[in-house]
């Protein structure tokens, strides 16, 4: 079982906010409980549209304020309920997992430097 932070609830946010509910659990929606799946529909939507604190972060996913409130909630519906950890804690197990790929750039080493004298990577490196 994921440990629960403010990171993890933060990474799930901001799923929640780029993909929505359903697409971003599509993939692994088998996966995702029916409970977990209306628990946190009812946290964030209604009438299957996204309410007031979703529609905001939507609209700016980096704004910590934003980000701060709908964690809130999120923690005050586990708090209310302990039954809802357990939910949120099958959403993290179940977040698409990140992978950051960089190519093409003369910045990044992806080899071996075995090499005598100087050595940079990229323009001007180090001074």
């Amino acid at each position: 079982m994921p440990i629960i932070t403010t990171a993890a609830i933060t990474t799930l946010l901001s799923v929640l906010a780029t993909k929505g509910l359903e697409k971003a659990f599509e993939t692994g929606g088998e996966k995702i409980s029916e409970g977990a799946f209306n628990w946190l529909k009812s946290l964030f939507y209604k009438e299957n549209e996204p309410k007031k604190i979703l529609k905001e972060l939507q609209e700016s996913p980096d704004n910590e304020e934003k980000i701060s409130n709908a964690r809130a909630i999120i923690t005050n519906s586990i708090e209310d309920n302990s039954t809802f950890e357990n939910y949120l804690k099958e959403f993290l197990e179940n977040l698409p997992q990140i992978e950051n790929n960089i190519s093409h750039s003369k910045n990044v080493n992806t080899g071996n430097v075995n090499i005598s004298g100087n050595f940079r990577i990229g323009d001007d490196y180090g001074k």
